[in-house]
């Protein structure tokens, strides 16, 4: 079997590619620095450089693979999120259908099925559309919150013993670890048997609120952290702060605001696959290493 990978630097790309290597797959990556995967490279897997918005370059890489493993990625640069999102759609079906490609794992986003008022997960569900458009068998994941989201808000859990995100600490979400998300995308690929249109619901264990959450990542420090809401305008503001479009912060508070507000839900309820991995041990194994080797990096 030969697999194509188009993010395989990412959390969900690196457990996915560890996975099909070991199964034997023959794996092409789609990498725009091939030197981030030279470990990958030396256990046999075939390495094409490029960008995902050159269509030349999507079609070449994946000429004459059984299975194509496509992730959307987000620019947060651009001004026009959706209209970005749409063009790297048009470009994987291009490939597609150029390519007679068999069979597609579209990583997508829970909501993916509201077609507006969720932001950038809006966007996600546009890709789903066109591949459903094409001639292949198509498999639509869709988690919902990564766990490994807190990795963003490191620094202010080193600094000040805090989280600061535009959700309410009440709000509870069923949060999935990254790496159960990549063994459910490897078994799907390995799996021969699937066909048609297909959507898969990832949720993580239990529910877990922000709060909780927060503390969690405390109890595993062995010190408090508090999860702090902050405003829609100040969430605005520390994404504008960072060079990220009006146009596209925009959109990011219209998919917190969703969640906030629960409006955006699971498809098909009770159908969902269950991560195994809990909070409390992503906290323990992963987010306190890896917040210790920030600290030892920067000392």
């Amino acid at each position: 079997m030969k697999v194509a990978v188009n993010t395989p630097t990412g959390n969900i790309g690196r457990g996915l590619c560890e996975r099909l290597l070991n199964a034997g797959v023959e794996l092409v990556l789609l990498a725009r620095s091939p030197e981030k995967v030279e470990h990958l490279a030396d256990r046999g897997a075939v390495v094409y450089k490029g960008d995902l918005e050159d269509a030349d370059f999507v079609v070449n890489a994946t000429k004459n693979i059984d299975v194509l493993f496509w992730l959307t990625p987000p620019n947060y640069a651009t001004d026009d999120l959706r209209g970005h999102q749409n063009v790297l759609a048009d470009i994987v079906v291009r490939a597609v259908n150029e390519n007679n490609i068999p069979r597609v794992i579209d990583l997508s986003s829970v909501g993916a099925h509201l077609s507006e008022g969720t932001g950038p997960i809006a966007g996600l569900g546009d890709v789903e559309r066109k591949l459903e458009q094409t001639d292949a068998q198509v498999t639509h994941l869709r988690p919902g919150f990564f766990m490994e989201n807190y990795f963003m808000s490191a620094e202010t859990i080193a600094s000040q013993n805090a989280v600061f995100l535009p959700m309410e600490g009440s709000a509870k979400m069923a949060m999935i670890a990254t790496d159960d998300i990549a063994k459910v995308a490897a078994e799907r690929i390995l799996d021969k048997k699937w066909s048609d249109r297909t959507v898969i619901e990832l949720v993580g264990p239990s529910d877990v609120t922000f709060e909780n959450a927060a503390k969690t990542i405390g109890d595993a420090l062995g010190r408090e952290v508090n999860h702090v809401t902050t405003t829609l305008a100040q969430t605005r503001d520390a994404l504008t702060g960072m060079g990220v479009p009006s146009s596209t912060a925009d959109l990011f508070l219209e998919m917190y605001g969703a969640f906030n507000s629960g409006s955006i839900t699971l498809e098909s309820p009770g159908s969902e696959k269950v991560g195994t991995t809990t909070f409390r041990s992503f906290a323990e194994q992963s987010f306190v290493p890896a917040l210790t080797a920030m600290g030892d990096a920067k000392g």
